[in-house]
């Protein structure tokens, strides 16, 4: 029982993680101090007992003395909102750093599969019977809402990948990968397509030839749900190829991979002016014409905290992958882990925030603390994603 919990949780947390630190952001953390403070101490007293420090635990910790330095010297530069988030955000890691071995792919699919056929009959509710104008229908009054739903695909997808399903089961699992995609690509969802082909195809010594097939697949069924909105998909194919000819691209544009360019160029240009710890959080927002992060993780951590930050936040990263990458070709879990973390670091670099980076630091946390020789099997028998 305490496992199938353990797995609905992280199910729940990687498929809500955006839209609930959002919700409890939103309902008031005004003046809770003592609530974020046992937000944050609460995972250090549970993997306290049994904690030994890495290398990259030692960066974490550094990389949050700079964002805490960063406050103090620049003062409030955002709401109470922005720094619980980022808060929670950063609390993900020293609680996922405890989960270790304690995972199950098939329960975590199981309990997934059901949250992505809830968004997927919620979206294609919504593409039928929306009437905003908009390129992605409402969901829970959210235009973001199908990209959650279809961020929770794709780690569906990745346990899937990692588990060593009998024959007769992969027809259901065919499904399961082949029309969700069909459904959120119909929503005008993009970058998390390509961030989820970019992941397994960069995992694919880790896994097995059937990520190169569900790469295929994904292709085939964006360009279904694609053509089941002709007229959303060739305003969105005539906004990229009207901007792709535009010497410059104004703040009136409603192409977000122009957006994007546009904030990426904004961050450029502010870096140089940044301080030693940054210009505060939230304050590229402030100077932004659209009003809005950089949708880049790095550049907002060089603009906002400073470029130590972002060098701190790049050897977390790395440390905490090259830990998971040694043990993803023996070990089910790791696998997830590994294809997780790459993921979220793609999504980091397209559309992150640092206020909303808890599954970043999560995984980062979760990778560094899986046990070094968890994939070994003293038996001898190879692990299904071992090749044969």
């Amino acid at each position: 029982m305490k496992g199938w919990l353990t797995n609905a949780a992280i199910a729940v947390w990687t498929s809500t993680s955006s839209v609930l630190v959002l919700l409890y952001g939103m309902i008031g953390m005004t003046g809770h101090a003592a609530i974020t403070a046992a937000v944050l101490i609460a995972p250090l007293v549970v993997i306290s007992r049994k904690f030994q420090p890495l290398p990259a635990d030692y960066l974490f910790a550094a990389l949050a003395t700079v964002m805490v330095a960063s406050v103090v010297v620049n003062g409030r530069t955002t709401t109470d909102r922005e720094y619980a988030l980022l808060a929670l955000s950063l609390a993900s890691y020293p609680a996922f750093r405890a989960v270790g071995n304690r995972f199950d792919p098939s329960r975590f699919a199981y309990v997934t599969a059901l949250i992505v056929l809830v968004g997927s009959l919620l979206t294609v509710y919504a593409i039928l019977y929306d009437r905003s104008g908009e390129f992605k229908p409402l969901v829970f009054g959210f235009h973001e809402g199908p990209t959650v739903f279809s961020l929770s695909w794709c780690f569906l997808v990745f346990a899937l990948l990692s588990i060593n399903l009998p024959l007769l089961q992969w027809g259901a699992v065919g499904a399961l990968i082949a029309l969700p995609p069909v459904v959120f690509a119909a929503a005008m969802v993009r970058h998390t397509f390509i961030a989820l082909a970019l992941t397994l195809v960069a995992t694919v010594k880790a896994g097995n030839r059937g990520q190169i097939a569900v790469v295929g697949i994904v292709c085939l069924t964006v360009f279904i749900g694609l053509a089941a909105r002709p007229e959303m998909s060739s305003k969105i194919i005539g906004l990229v190829l009207q901007n792709a000819h535009k010497q410059v691209v104004t703040c009136d544009t409603e192409d977000t991979f122009a957006i994007r360019i546009i904030l990426t160029k904004e961050a450029l240009n502010l870096l140089p002016k940044a301080h030693l710890l940054g210009e505060g959080i939230g304050s590229f927002a402030q100077q932004s014409c659209y009003k809005a992060a950089p949708h880049n993780i790095l550049l907002q951590a060089a603009v906002e905290i400073g470029v130590a930050a972002a060098l701190l936040l790049v050897a977390v990263f790395t440390l905490a992958l090259m830990s998971v990458a040694n043990r993803a070709r023996s070990n089910a879990g790791a696998f997830f882990v590994f294809a997780g973390l790459v993921f979220v670091g793609l999504e980091s670099l397209v559309s992150g925030s640092l206020a909303n980076s808890a599954l970043l630091f999560g995984f980062m946390g979760w990778a560094v603390g899986l046990p070094q020789n968890d994939g070994l099997r003293i038996s001898g028998e190879p692990h299904p994603l071992a090749s044969p």
